[in-house]
């Protein structure tokens, strides 16, 4: 039967018949095959005929408004999409897929109004908890959004809609985060599997942690207390407390504790517990050892970074001495010990740590010994046996070098397994809509990480870009060894690392992407590091750039002027002084303000942000310039600020103008406290 037959049939009256009726459904599975499949002209014309015959089909309805929009007919896409919503009130779908026609217009509100029907209707509807979601957070609504976010996470695990839960968290005001449990629950999850870098949830995880009943206690116990005992800190109700939803170990076991008040909680804690096996008296405590490990491994991620006093150091030596002995006469040592020693230094700086790998020990201690003992034997083990692409011979760069191998940075626990391996191309679509971009095709890449530190960053490129042979270089050879034993972790096969300078980089290899992040404004000449990396960039051709912003790091500054001005060293007793100094700093005044960059918190990071051997600082302006200089086009910032500056500068939907970025920041002068990150394409 051909189209004008089935068309005749319907308008004789036969298209309420049950053969009709077959026709109608046989027609539209074959309009949505023909639509998946791209062939736009072929579906528009079967679920016309569809319609046709019932012109209240509600599917056929839907899809071609669906289709209309696609061919760029929008306000037709809409009437279609009403007129299902009328064929059928119980449907969600057409509210949905209006939802995503009306947010592709602009009409937010709308879309909103929409993605709630659809809830309203079937509370389950797979990606609408995510929409709506994703819809309120960019227009600020971050409260709703969580709660929108966390509700769908019942039912829908999917990665997208974790992502923007985590976006949700982050973006909230810490004065509104409620003791919900259920964003407990989630929030443990999210760090523990992970759904993002687990650093990036620390801050929430600290106010909620904060403002627990056992912490708030705590916290009010030592502002009165000042040094005091265990049992004047915690009872051991609130230690079950405490351990009672599982975010104290998620958080410690994870990422740096970023909140001023929670470290000195832990430092007095840590104090405590040192002081208790110190007397004698402390061996049979038991219950505390579960907070004494978390403890140790919160140690060992930032380094040792909290304060220590001379009566501790005292203890401590004590202590290290004999458990150095115990394990030099083969003699049992108390878990309680060994996670008080950890909490203070690694152990696998304890003469014959090596044998403690081999003993049996609690649940919670066995996660000490893995990341203090066995990682740090793994990373000594492929040292010897990295690549070394060039020499070394730029003395600013050497003193970077020797910078690092001190003080591998950043040291890091987990990525995001949520990560969904994507084609370059499909990755800058979905961050910069419509900006001019060439895409690269489907083809293998060939991708250069210039600076790659400890691997986080080319770990997550890896699992990022869909058929990409990636290239890591880096200075430190303690840094490159770190990033090794993650990369062999994580079972990545498409990932190498190299020693090399980026000034000494030769051009007989070329690549489809350069990513630099973090690295050219520690080199002598930035702008000379950047040009040898654009000129190993094959035509058309991508980089991703991360520079310091000057306008951003005016209390950094102000705190390096501070430092300079009194001659302070970068010694770890030292950044131990002026940590605390800072921290006791009346909030507003610039070197408290310090303590709001997540840096602050560990040891290398702490070095980095105030005392790096070498940093230069960029403006927008300058950034312009040179893109022009080089011959390649700014594609867009990856930051979350992008939302307000939408809202700030409407007209510009690609957010490529520079100029207005410059207005936006002075405006915003904390935009980019991170860095400047950026993608720029070859002419």
């Amino acid at each position: 039967m051909n189209r004008k037959q089935r068309r005749a049939e319907g308008k004789s009256g036969k298209g309420v018949t049950r053969s009709s009726s077959l026709l109608e459904e046989t027609l539209f599975h074959q309009a949505m095959a023909h639509h998946q499949a791209g062939r736009l002209r072929e579906a528009e014309a079967d679920y016309r005929d569809v319609l046709a015959s019932n012109p209240r089909h509600t599917g056929a309805l839907g899809y071609l408004g669906l289709l209309a929009h696609q061919l760029g007919h929008s306000d037709t896409g809409i009437d279609l999409l009403r007129k299902a919503i009328a064929s059928d009130k119980r449907s969600a779908e057409p509210h949905y897929n209006l939802a995503r026609v009306l947010s592709d217009c602009g009409r937010d509100d709308e879309a909103i109004v929409h993605n709630r029907k659809v809830l309203e209707i079937s509370p389950d509807f797979p990606g609408a908890h995510n929409n709506l979601a994703a819809l309120l957070l960019l227009h600020g609504r971050f409260s709703e959004a969580l709660t929108i976010a966390a509700d769908g996470l019942r039912t829908d695990d999917t990665a997208g809609l974790k992502s923007t839960f985590v976006m949700a968290l982050r973006s909230l005001d810490p004065a509104v985060i409620k003791l919900d449990p259920n964003i407990i629950q989630l929030l443990v999850r999210a760090l523990r599997e992970p759904w993002c870098r687990p650093r990036d949830l620390s801050a929430a995880a600290g106010v909620i942690l904060l403002r627990s009943p056992a912490m708030a206690r705590c916290v009010e116990r030592l502002s009165h207390a000042g040094s005091a005992r265990l049992a004047e800190l915690f009872t051991r109700d609130d230690l079950a407390l405490l351990h009672g939803d599982g975010l104290l170990e998620a958080l410690f076991g994870t990422s740096p504790v970023t909140t001023v008040e929670i470290e000195r909680v832990l430092t007095a804690v840590r104090r405590a517990l040192l002081s208790e096996i110190a007397s004698g008296a402390f061996e049979a405590f038991e219950a505390w050892l579960p907070l004494a490990s978390a403890l140790g491994q919160q140690g060992f991620i930032n380094e040792y970074v909290f304060d220590v006093t001379e009566d501790e150091t005292v203890q401590l030596d004590r202590l290290c001495d004999e458990v150095a002995g115990a394990i030099t006469r083969n003699e049992a040592v108390a878990p309680i010990r060994l996670a008080v020693l950890a909490s203070y230094l690694p152990l696998h700086s304890v003469p014959g740590a090596e044998q403690l790998a081999e003993r049996s020990w609690p649940a919670s201690v066995t996660p000490l010994i893995a990341q203090q003992i066995i990682d740090p034997r793994d990373e000594q083990a492929v040292r010897s046996g990295i690549e070394r692409l060039t020499a070394i011979e730029d003395d600013v760069s050497e003193k970077v070098r020797a910078q690092y191998e001190e003080n591998p940075y950043p040291r890091w626990s987990s990525i995001s397994a949520e990560v969904q391996p994507l084609p370059v191309d499909h990755y800058i679509g979905m961050r910069f809509p419509g900006v001019p971009y060439k895409p690269l095709g489907h083809r293998a890449l060939d991708v250069l990480v210039a600076g790659c530190g400890t691997g986080q960053h080319a770990i997550q490129r890896a699992l990022q870009f869909k058929s990409a042979d990636i290239l890591a270089i880096d200075l430190s050879l303690s840094s490159l060894s770190y990033a090794i034993r993650k990369t062999k972790e994580l079972g990545l096969a498409n990932l190498r690392y190299a020693q090399a300078d980026i000034l000494a980089l030769g051009t007989e290899k070329t690549f489809d992407v350069v990513d630099s992040s973090g690295v050219l404004h520690h080199l002598k000449d930035p702008l000379a590091g950047w040009r040898r990396l654009a000129g190993l960039v094959r035509p058309g051709g991508l980089m991703h750039i991360g520079l310091y912003s000057v306008t951003a790091r005016g209390d950094i500054n102000a705190a390096r002027a501070y430092l300079a001005q009194q001659g302070r060293d970068y010694s770890v007793a030292e950044v131990r002084r002026l940590r605390a100094e800072f921290a006791g700093r009346a909030p507003g005044d610039p070197l408290h303000n310090i303590t709001g960059f997540s840096d602050f918190f560990s040891m290398s990071e702490c070095r980095d942000l105030l005392f790096h051997v070498q940093e230069h600082q960029f403006s927008i302006p300058q950034i312009a310039d040179f893109l022009r200089e080089i011959g390649f086009t700014f594609l867009g910032f990856e930051t979350p600020a992008r939302n307000n500056y939408f809202r700030r500068f409407p007209d510009d939907r690609t957010a490529t103008d520079l100029a207005n970025w410059v207005a936006f920041e002075a405006e915003n002068p904390s935009t980019f406290a991170t860095m400047y990150q950026f993608w720029i394409q070859k002419n």
